[in-house]
């Protein structure tokens, strides 16, 4: 992964807000910024024959622009101004050089995807939703599309962040390797100033234990092995001096939400897969549904392959 750092924008509050919490969690001296955004690629009908090889559906990059009628190349330079025009306004409001901007045009997800490949982008940042009716250029799926097939870590905000977001990274473990590996590769990803917590989440049990001598010992023995847990991910992680936080949960995505309505998190990071304490899922599905639940910035880390 390089240092090139693509916000991904529609021009909505939503993914602006998003951007400008991603980009105050890093090293602006080490990262190189591009604001992305994506405009539709024109595609129109031609009948059979006309030009041979072609069929419905052709697009600019398929047939050249110098091969197609001009009020289809007009129609998509017009999207591309609109395109550099909307990303000018959000450049101006993040206080970005408008030298940073690249207009992509495609079906948002895929050309986001393709072009931080291109780049060998080391992160992405966006918000979950953006514009809606016929201006919409992010669609709800894009974020989805994003954090299923980036090659990169993607740090994603909704509408939900605080203006100007407190508290840790809080790094979401399990007793596997792979939640490990993502917690260092996203400590080398943030500012190092920045101050960071190990968290967890332990499954509630399936009958209520009571108040009895048994019940005692089992909350002692679940709380020793979320410490050894935590501990030993810290010291892993190189992040051995940090907060430890050992949350209960039927649904680990649910208890770490919870958590940061009650305490000011920074972000989250999880990985996109992993194996959980006592045999059930912690990270994958996780990610997903924290990043729709969460109202801090989750940064999704992907398994290096």
């Amino acid at each position: 992964m390089g240092d090139i750092v693509v916000c991904c924008s529609d021009g909505s509050d939503v993914s602006t807000r998003a951007i400008r919490a991603g980009l105050a969690l890093l090293d602006r001296q080490r990262w190189q910024v591009v604001l992305a955004i994506s405009v539709p690629e024109v595609t129109y009908e031609i009948s059979d024959g006309v030009v041979p090889g072609t069929g419905p559906g052709v697009t600019p990059a398929t047939l050249g622009l110098p091969h197609l009628p001009r009020n289809v190349v007009k129609e998509q330079e017009q999207l591309i101004d609109m395109g550099v025009s909307r990303a000018r306004g959000v450049a101006d409001q993040l206080g970005l050089d408008e030298s940073c901007i690249e207009v992509l045009v495609g079906k948002p997800g895929p050309v986001l995807v393709d072009y931080l490949r291109e780049k060998e982008a080391g992160l992405a940042v966006l918000g979950t939703r953006g514009l809606g009716g016929a201006a919409r250029l992010f669609l709800g799926s894009v974020s989805d599309h994003v954090l299923q097939h980036s090659p990169c870590p993607v740090l994603v905000g909704g509408e939900e962040l605080p203006a100007e977001p407190t508290g840790p990274i809080v790094l979401c473990v399990d007793e596997s390797e792979r939640s490990v590996e993502a917690g260092r590769i996203a400590v080398g990803l943030f500012a190092p100033d920045l101050p960071a917590a190990v968290a967890m989440v332990r499954p509630v049990p399936d009958v209520e234990l009571g108040n009895g001598v048994i019940a005692e010992d089992l909350r002692r023995s679940w709380a020793e092995q979320a410490d050894q847990v935590l501990t030993a991910a810290a010291t892993a992680i190189a992040v051995p001096d940090t907060e430890l936080v050992a949350l209960d949960g039927a649904e680990p995505a649910h208890a770490l939400a919870a958590y940061a309505k009650e305490h000011p998190v920074r972000c989250f990071v999880v990985g996109s897969h992993g194996r959980g304490a006592v045999g059930r899922a912690m990270l994958g599905s996780v990610a997903t549904r924290l990043v729709k639940l969460s109202p801090a910035m989750v940064c999704v880390v992907p398994r290096r392959k």
